[in-house]
């Protein structure tokens, strides 16, 4: 889960890595008013001290080298636009930490390697 506001006109930059696997949380880093909480084992490349360096970071830049470090790691790719010039489309999900309740639907997404092929 990535939520990103390090473009944000008039309130405090911010963002938020979280990485779950099986329903739970392996590592996680916010980044907020210049302070950065982490938990568990962040990969080098994830690293928040190599992109957000403290009340005086440039936080539109690093906004943009985050997502290529996030995409990076995990093979995904984001619309060019909004990288460089705006921002993804937002919506509300639910924790992973609970099964969903009455009225609330879910999606999984799982990434399978096809040794065969050779694919992701």
């Amino acid at each position: 889960m990535v939520w990103c506001g390090l473009r944000a006109g008039g309130g405090q930059p911010f963002f938020h890595l979280s990485v779950a696997r099986d329903g739970t949380e392996q590592y996680a880093f916010t980044y907020r008013a210049g302070e950065v909480r982490r938990s568990g084992d962040i990969p080098r490349a994830l690293g928040p001290d190599r992109f957000l360096g403290g009340p005086e970071a440039d936080t539109a830049d690093a906004e943009g080298a985050l997502l290529e470090a996030v995409s990076g790691e995990f093979g995904t790719h984001l619309p060019r636009h909004a990288i460089v010039r705006g921002r993804l489309h937002t919506s509300i999900t639910r924790s992973w930490k609970r099964p969903p309740r009455e009225g609330e639907t879910y999606l999984v997404i799982s990434r399978h390697r096809d040794f065969a092929r050779g694919g992701a």
